[in-house]
């Protein structure tokens, strides 16, 4: 038996276009904020998603290169490990949005769920100061809704149980480029392309805000332990995939093998980056998918990535005739 976690099921059935998206209504007046999520690819991809969102570019911002290039970012990330006092870009993305049917507030609270904002000069598997989480504010009113934002998500972490404070960069904007166009809607192009890890699996609510007020967030976003309360799984040995919503691999991996699952293991999958409670992981989830073996709630055995059924189930039979 599958289950799937999804904060929207409809996401993995090639409905994700989000009606709002138009490049052509983006004029200078615009409204844009500029955020960091570690690999542009993914961000562009969750931060498209978002009702009221108009156009998402891919770009370059927050270092001391006054022009920077893809392949500017990954030198400045050598030199800086070789021990130059230089600051490094941030991979980002500029975010367009309508005022008229979204707003700023809301714009952070999809950034704050749709990546890890508490693992410093990182994201996912990709690791160096360019991936690092970051808001690049213009105005003093962008600075005060993307700090009350984070102190907010900061509460909810803690309330999930996640004591790692967050570590993302609240900056004035500097020296932003466009990214070169090869990299402008690249998981459309490339629909099995990279896309990180996703969110830590926490959703966003302000305690503050009436429950019925019309500007409270109701997405939800699996990991939370109410998600895992209604899922039955054999502690005595369990496979959990671990999945992102934009990742083709994952898709691949669903429809070639999940689809028709007969192993006598019970598997489940979600989008979630956190096991159930008690359930412990020997380090941490680093890329999509990530299928994890499981024996008295405690990891034995991962596989991460997909290429293909055959080398899965020849993984997975090694690990289950080791026992």
């Amino acid at each position: 038996m599958v289950t799937v976690i999804l904060p929207n099921s409809a996401l993995l059935e090639g409905k994700t276009a989000n009606p709002s998206l138009n490049k052509t209504a983006v004029g200078p007046n615009t409204p844009y904020i500029v955020l960091g999520m570690g690999c542009f690819w993914g961000s562009e991809k969750r931060m498209q998603a978002l009702a009221g969102v108009l156009d998402v570019e891919a770009g370059y911002a927050g270092g001391d290169i006054s022009d920077p290039s893809y392949q500017t970012l990954h030198d400045t990330e050598e030199s800086i490990h070789e021990g130059k006092a230089v600051k490094n870009h941030a991979e980002v993305v500029k975010v367009y949005y309508d005022p008229k049917q979204t707003n700023l507030e809301k714009v952070l609270i999809q950034f704050w769920e749709s990546h890890n904002p508490t693992q410093g000069n990182r994201q996912g598997n990709d690791i160096g100061s360019n991936y690092r989480s970051a808001v690049f504010y213009r105005t003093d009113e962008e600075r005060q809704w993307a700090e009350k934002t984070r102190d907010i998500y900061q509460a909810n972490l803690t309330t999930a149980g996640i004591a790692t404070p967050i570590t993302t960069e609240i900056v004035p904007l500097k020296n932003y480029t466009s990214a070169e166009g090869y990299h402008q809607d690249y998981l459309e192009k490339n629909p099995l392309g990279y896309c990180g890890l996703g969110g830590i699996g926490v959703a966003y609510f302000d305690l503050n805000m009436p429950v019925q007020s019309e500007n409270t967030h109701t997405s939800k976003i699996p990991g939370f332990e109410q998600n895992w309360q209604q899922i039955k799984l054999n502690a005595k040995e369990q496979l959990i995939a671990f999945e992102a919503v934009e990742c083709g691999y994952c898709k691949q991996f669903d429809k070639e093998v999940l689809s028709s699952w007969k192993n006598p293991v019970p598997i489940v999958s979600t989008n979630s980056t956190t096991p159930p409670n008690g359930w412990k992981l020997n380090q941490e989830l680093s890329a999509t998918p990530t299928i994890v073996l499981f024996r008295d709630r405690q990891e034995i055995a991962r596989y991460t990535g997909y290429q293909g059924a055959q080398p899965f189930w020849k993984w997975l039979g090694d690990e289950t005739l080791s026992k």
